[in-house]
């Protein structure tokens, strides 16, 4: 009887001890590659192991975490199965690879965070904590100084308006500013965002960056691309301009910095036409009821003041400018009257009677000459003619009286001669009486 007891109760010790070895046993390992520094931009691969004794009824929960001035992704790879034996123990699992990139020169704490295990043979999940890890990065000579260190062998930065241009857009409006780039052998997540700027006046609304990769079937990666696109919506009126954009990059093929340029965008913004100055029913606008509705802006608001303005100062002016003109026209008759009567119009006739030589033409139009000019006295005679042109003139006309014949006048005269500033006063119209005495 006691053996029989005895070799039950070994029987139950066995027993509870397989059951114990069956339970399932859970672990998580995370280890850097490189273990040592890094330069900056370059990718640090988080490796992280999930192991269990028995197997996975599903697959582990692989979250996401950030680090200050670096890119964190977890790639759309296979994970790779593990079988492997610890301590006389077998483990298996699988295995997953974070991509970390740094930004900057610096240390970067990689935090410890959860991954949900789902063993079989439990009915419960496991979550479990990786390690907490440190990595340096540097960055070479000649880089210190960017704001984001982004390296490539290329980078090409190109940037698009629509509508195109700009140009003029109305209140309302909207102006859309897509810039892409493209960078050679980089991911498209890697290449750092494009920061677009507030402008006075506009409301900014940026959109959700468009990332692709461009890969070929025997080289892989070729190139990464990234858009990033804001659309600003005009408040008010005037002129605006979208401020440039400078995207920096380290050549990794040439070593050195470079920047990329994208020049400003200026545009208009007029007053919307389409918008009403005061809101009218709709009611207003159908049916029966339709109106003629006419739409108005600040500016046609101003030129129409103005051209009121313009018609008022004219009625006022009306009868005192109608005066001025009767006034002027006036004067301008009588100037016209006195040239044509003054001593330019008599010179001129004198010439053409002189140049016709009629002696009947020639000796009324100098004694006409004679009396409108202030030069001569009253009466005027032919002695007072002194220069050569005119004392010819004077001679013949005296031989044409003694000769008592009709003779031409021989006599060529020049231009008009210009008389000297001072003037004789003129005489008396008639002759003084009793000349004898």
């Amino acid at each position: 009887m006691m053996r029989r007891c005895f070799a039950m109760l070994l029987l139950w010790l066995a027993c509870s001890i397989a059951c114990a070895d069956d339970t399932p046993r859970t672990m998580l390992r995370a280890h850097l590659e490189p273990s040592g520094p890094v330069v900056a931009g370059s990718a640090v691969k988080l490796v992280v192991d999930a192991l269990t004794t028995t197997w996975f009824t599903a697959a582990p929960d692989w979250p996401l975490f950030e680090i200050r001035d670096a890119f964190v992704t977890l790639p759309d790879e296979n994970a790779l199965n593990l079988n492997e034996t610890i301590d006389g123990v077998r483990w298996f699992g699988v295995s997953r690879v974070y991509r970390i990139v740094p930004r900057a020169s610096g240390a970067f704490d990689v935090p410890a965070f959860s991954i949900t295990l789902h063993p079989g043979g439990m009915d419960t999940p496991v979550k479990l904590d990786t390690p907490p890890l440190r990595f340096t990065a540097t960055l070479p000579p000649g880089a210190e100084g960017m704001t984001s260190f982004f390296p490539a062998p290329n980078v090409v930065a190109t940037q698009r308006i629509e509508p195109n241009g700009g140009g003029t857009l109305e209140v309302g409006g909207t102006v859309t500013r897509i810039v892409t780039q493209r960078a050679d052998a980089t991911e498209s997540m890697l290449i750092a965002p494009v920061l677009f700027g507030d402008v006075e006046g506009l409301r900014r609304y940026p959109k959700p960056p468009a990332t692709r990769n461009i890969a070929d079937d025997r080289t892989g990666l070729v190139a990464g691309e990234r858009t990033d696109t804001v659309t600003y919506v005009v408040n008010k009126r005037g002129r605006y301009e979208l401020p440039p954009i400078d995207i920096e990059w380290w050549n990794t093929a040439a070593h050195r910095r470079e920047s990329i340029h994208l020049p400003a965008i200026r545009f208009t913004a007029r007053a919307a036409r389409e918008k009403p100055l005061w809101e009218i029913p709709a009611d207003a606008l159908a049916g029966a009821a339709r109106h003629t509705v006419i739409f108005l802006n600040a500016r046609d608001i101003v030129i129409a003041c103005i051209v009121l303005a313009c018609i008022i100062t004219g009625v006022w002016f009306y009868p005192r400018m109608r005066v001025w003109l009767e006034r002027l026209s006036r004067w301008w008759i009588a100037e016209r009257r006195r040239r044509a009567e003054g001593e330019f119009a008599a010179w001129r006739a004198l010439k053409q009677a002189v140049d016709s030589g009629v002696m009947r033409r020639v000796i009324p139009a100098l004694y006409r000459w004679m009396d409108v000019n202030p030069r001569f006295r009253r009466p005027a005679l032919l002695d007072q003619l002194s220069e050569p042109d005119l004392k010819d003139l004077a001679k013949a006309v005296e031989t044409h009286y003694e000769n008592a014949t009709e003779s031409g006048a021989r006599v060529k005269l020049h231009r008009r001669m210009r008389w000297k500033h001072s003037r004789y006063a003129r005489g008396p119209a008639l002759p003084p009486l009793n000349e004898g005495h």
